[in-house]
């Protein structure tokens, strides 16, 4: 048996002035060299042979079929005939393990290589006889038998028992990518679902805003309206007895309306009451002071409405 040796690194710990680290040190051992697989060897370079031979019929069934069909653009058509059967040999191997599944991509590669085969045969046909024709369509026709015969020597055959325990297996990981596809679009519809939900409590909000907003204009808009009907709608006090003189009104009117504007445009309530005081000196600070107060709460009442 022959060896081969390796250097590998592992690390080991190094002190120097008491202070230790782990280093890398190299180190080498001797494995036993594995045997050359002879079947694999085998496989591959036959492989390679059909491969190649797969090529040529190609090349050959382009060229035929893109002639019968115009050449130009009929060549890449020609590629189709082919490449079509070519692609479902790689269907058939990745269904080796399930001789059911296996069974349906064989039978469509056989009938796409006749189709193939026919269309080169009728293209020998028209060019040259049905010498020509026979002996390219069977370029075809051999490139498909080799590669099945390749696929029939990798098969893995198993037994009925082996078959079904294969098969239980294959479906118990089926079942979990059929669980996690729908729990991920589940999760998808999730996401999608709270996405809308906020999106529409977003916009509900923003209506809700809207509507405060507009509610609270119109209020202070009409409690100003009543306050600017003037001095003529207001009534007058009533007289108590004849001859009795009758008193100027303190216009509450006015200074409720010179609150309203002050507290709207953000002073405070103290502010507020100089303002208005410096408008109107003759006004009483109490009552200002109270109408300032009244107005506040009109206007808080307004805002949480």
């Amino acid at each position: 048996m022959k060896f081969l040796t390796e250097t590998l690194t592992r690390m080991v710990d190094r002190t120097i002035d008491g202070t230790t680290h782990q280093v890398p040190e190299p180190y080498t051992v001797r494995t036993p060299k594995l045997p050359m697989d002879k079947d694999r060897a085998a496989l591959i370079a036959v492989s390679g042979l059909v491969l190649a031979l797969t090529l040529v019929a190609i090349v050959w069934s382009t060229h035929s079929i893109g002639t019968l069909l115009g050449g130009g653009v009929g060549y890449a058509a020609g590629v189709v005939f082919d490449v079509a059967w070519l692609a479902v040999l790689l269907l058939e191997w990745m269904a080796r393990f399930d001789p059911a599944k296996r069974e349906f991509p064989r039978n469509v590669g056989w009938a796409l290589a006749l189709v193939a085969a026919g269309a080169i045969f009728l293209e020998g046909q028209l060019a040259g006889g049905w010498q020509m024709a026979t002996v390219g369509a069977a370029v075809s026709i051999v490139a498909k038998v080799l590669w099945w015969a390749v696929f029939k020597h990798i098969d893995k055959d198993l037994a009925p028992g082996d078959a079904a325990w294969v098969a239980a297996e294959m479906s118990k990981a089926n079942a979990k990518l059929a669980i996690a596809g729908a729990r991920r679009q589940a999760a998808k519809a999730e996401v999608t679902a709270r996405l809308e939900l906020l999106a529409a409590e977003r916009d509900l909000n923003e209506l809700s805003g809207l509507d405060h907003f507009r509610s609270t204009a119109d209020a202070i808009t009409a409690e100003q309206d009543r306050e600017h009907e003037g001095p003529s709608r207001l009534r007058e006090p009533a007289l108590n007895r004849a001859n009795t003189v009758r008193e100027q009104p303190e216009p509450e009117a006015n200074i409720a309306h010179l609150a309203r504007v002050e507290l709207t445009a953000g002073a405070s309530k103290q502010e507020a009451v100089e303002a208005i005081l410096a408008k109107v000196p003759d006004a009483k600070q109490t009552s200002v002071e109270a109408t300032v107060r009244r107005e506040r709460n009109k206007l808080d009442r307004a805002a949480y409405r």
